[in-house]
Formats: C-alpha cells, sequence, structure tokens
C-alpha cells in the first residue's frame, strides 16, 4: 500500500470502521437482566450465553478468517463478516423464543468472531512503525467509543423492551458503507513455501501461543464484569438496565481515553505496558466488590477502562510482531482472538466451579476470584518481563 493512501484520511476512517463492528454486541449487554425477567425459567448460564456464545463462534472463525486470508483479500473477510453480523442481529427484534435468540447469536457471533481478527490486522497491512502503534491505540479507543454509543442505545432500547436493544444492529449498514467504499483491497498476501519439499515455511512462534493462553486465563476473569453486571445491579437494587448501560459506558470511556493515549503511555511503560493494564483491571474489581452505590460502580469502571485500553493494544501489537513474518500478523491476532474467545465462553462455567470450590457464596464472587487473578498474575508477568529483559542485555553485553 502506498505511502499516499496511508495517508489518506478516508482510509483511516475505513480502518478503524472496523473496529467500530467489534463494539456491536455491547448493545445486548444491558438487556441481560431484562431478558432474564422475560424468562424466569431459564438458568442465569442460560441467559447469559446470549454474551458468551459470540465469544465461543469468535474461537473458531478468528481462525477461519485468518486462514481466509491467504485466499481472499482482508477487505473480502471484512465484508462476509458485516453481513453475518446484521443478519444475525436484528431477526430477534421481531421475533422468536430464548432458543432462536441463542441460534441468532450463533450466526452473529460467526461474523463477530471473523471482525474481530480483522480489525487488527487491516491496520497492521496498511500501517507500519510509530503510525502503526499510534493507529492501534485510535483502533481501541474508537472500539471504546463505539462501545459507549452501543451500551447506552441498548440500555436505553431495553428499558422500553428488551427487544429493541436488537434494533441497533441496523447501525451496521452505515458502518459497512464506509468500509466498503473507502477501504482499500490490498488483494490477496502470498504465502510462500520454503524450497525444501515437504517442509512448509513456519508462521507462528511459541511466543504467539504464550500469549494466546494468557489472554484465554485473563478473559475468563475480567469477562465476569460485562455478564455479571446488570444482574449484580437488578440484585442489590442499585440500578436498571439503562443504569448498567451507563455504568459500562463509563468502562468504555475509560478505555476510549487510554486507547488515544496508548501511543505516548507505551512510551514509557514499554515491555510493562501489558502488565500495568492487567493490574489496573484487577485493582477495578477491588473497588466493584465494594461499591454499593452507583458512583462507587462508575468509578470501578473508570479505572477498569483504564486498565483495558493500556492492556488490549499492548498485547495486540505484541501478538502481531510474534510471527515470524510482517505477512502472518494476521494469522497470528487470529490464534490470540481464539484463545481471547474461548475465556470469555468458558468463564461463565470455570467462575462457577471455582465458587463451588472455594465455597463462595457472595454474589460478587466471580469479582473476588478476578480480583486475586489478575494482580498476582500482573505481578508475576511483571517479574517474568523484568528477568527476561535482564537476560536479554546479559546476552549482548556477552556477545
Amino acid at each position: 500500500m502506498s505511502e499516499q493512501k496511508n495517508g489518506n484520511l478516508w482510509v483511516k476512517v475505513a480502518s478503524l470502521s472496523v473496529a467500530l463492528l467489534m463494539y456491536t454486541t455491547s448493545m445486548t449487554t444491558p438487556a441481560l437482566a431484562e431478558i432474564a425477567k422475560a424468562f424466569p425459567a431459564a438458568a442465569p448460564e442460560t441467559i447469559k450465553l446470549l454474551s458468551t456464545i459470540p465469544s465461543l463462534m469468535m474461537v473458531f472463525f478468528s481462525l477461519i478468517a485468518g486462514k481466509m486470508t491467504q485466499y481472499m483479500s482482508i477487505k473480502k473477510v471484512i465484508t462476509i463478516a458485516m453481513i453475518l453480523i446484521f443478519v444475525g442481529g436484528i431477526p430477534s427484534a421481531f421475533i422468536g423464543d430464548l432458543n432462536f435468540m441463542i441460534f441468532t447469536r450463533v450466526i452473529f457471533g460467526a461474523g463477530y468472531g471473523m471482525i474481530f481478527p480483522m480489525a487488527s490486522a487491516i491496520i497492521a497491512a496498511l500501517f507500519t512503525g510509530p503510525e502503526g502503534n499510534k493507529m492501534m491505540g485510535i483502533k481501541s479507543a474508537v472500539g471504546a467509543a463505539a462501545g459507549m454509543v452501543f451500551q447506552m442505545m441498548g440500555g436505553l432500547l431495553a428499558g422500553y423492551n428488551w427487544r429493541f436493544s436488537f434494533l441497533g444492529f441496523l447501525l451496521v449498514i452505515p458502518i459497512a458503507a464506509i468500509i466498503w467504499f473507502k477501504l482499500p483491497d490490498a488483494g490477496v498476501v502470498k504465502h510462500e513455501k520454503v524450497e525444501t519439499q515437504g517442509i512448509k515455511e513456519k508462521k507462528l512462534t511459541t511466543l504467539t501461543f504464550v500469549l494466546a493462553i494468557a489472554c484465554a486465563l485473563v478473559n475468563i476473569v475480567q469477562f465476569s464484569f460485562m455478564t455479571n453486571l446488570a444482574m449484580i445491579m437488578n440484585a442489590d437494587k442499585i440500578g436498571n438496565a439503562a443504569q448498567s448501560a451507563t455504568v459500562l459506558t463509563v468502562f468504555t470511556a475509560g478505555a476510549f481515553a487510554f486507547g488515544l493515549l496508548y501511543g505516548n503511555t507505551s512510551k514509557y511503560l514499554k515491555q510493562y505496558s501489558a502488565s500495568f493494564g492487567a493490574l489496573f483491571v484487577g485493582l477495578s474489581f477491588i473497588i466493584l466488590i465494594a461499591a454499593n452505590s452507583m458512583t462507587m460502580l462508575m468509578v470501578g469502571a473508570a479505572i477498569f477502562g483504564i486498565g483495558f485500553g493500556t492492556f488490549n493494544p499492548a498485547v495486540t501489537i505484541a501478538v502481531a510482531g510474534s510471527a515470524v513474518k510482517p505477512k502472518y500478523a494476521a494469522l497470528a491476532i487470529s490464534v490470540y482472538i481464539a484463545g481471547t474467545g474461548l475465556g470469555q465462553f468458558f468463564s461463565p462455567y470455570i467462575l462457577k466451579f471455582l465458587r463451588g470450590a472455594l465455597n463462595l457464596t457472595s454474589t460478587r464472587a466471580d469479582w473476588q476470584i478476578a480480583a486475586v487473578v489478575l494482580i498476582t498474575g500482573s505481578i508475576i508477568s511483571m517479574i517474568f518481563v523484568a528477568l527476561n529483559s535482564r537476560k536479554n542485555v546479559l546476552v549482548k553485553e556477552i556477545q
């Protein structure tokens, strides 16, 4: 892609517009409590499937999307994903019971899973160096801003009728128009094979899979914020669907702000960016555990957003860089997104098991587990990064 196209404002707008689609799932999250009321016989874990099924589908379709880039352009993969998101999102606003909604979430999840790695892959393909880092941070900020809009819209619509929250998927249409008309089609990236007969070129490194596993573990605990918030606020009589959307909006505002600032903060945090991000998310759960008012919930959500806005771009850049060659960045990101999806889907079930094993009965037990895991994990990762950095320095001195 030429420098002229990379510098074009519309190319940047179209590239960042892909990130908007990553947060379309936020529209239905504030409605979970209202949906639970509409289906009182359904178990809480069944209601949470509406949030976790897209994460499960993300596991498979992020990998499929990465493979598809070997046969078609990233833009065409994004186009297919947009169609699936729209088709899987709208019908539940008008027809169907809980089982039908779960089925449509499978379709939506396929598109959601495909769009997630492509949002980062398109930036990695079109922008490099400091500009690439800046765009990756802005991508997180833009996605967070979209999350604010989608969450508020979903919460407000759910306040009238939970089915109305699905109407928000109509926003996919103008977003798709910008992407379709303004995003460059760079064609198919050719993946050559090594000349040695029978041996394929290595695409990913061990670090790719280590980061994918780490992100799966992080998402097991941090995703409990999204899935539990509306139900906890309803159970503790702190607020309704619209107010839970407000808290989620504060979270995304924090993520938005620090996504924009990531290009600057990363200069100071350097290789510790992801560790500090995870630490802030862990600290946010301590506040959320003690929160007995909307104000405290919003403070916790803001700190969560700061951590997430730092952690997400740092890990995405590290994953893209872990590929053997830049042309395999999309595949590396797909593997990382698959790990993220696994963590999110199994989050309610693993946390339920841990609650039982630890004999925790509080409505916020999941958040207690999250706080301990994230704070401990972030400290361990900081020590590991420090030791690894020291090792690299010693190797260079010896050489």
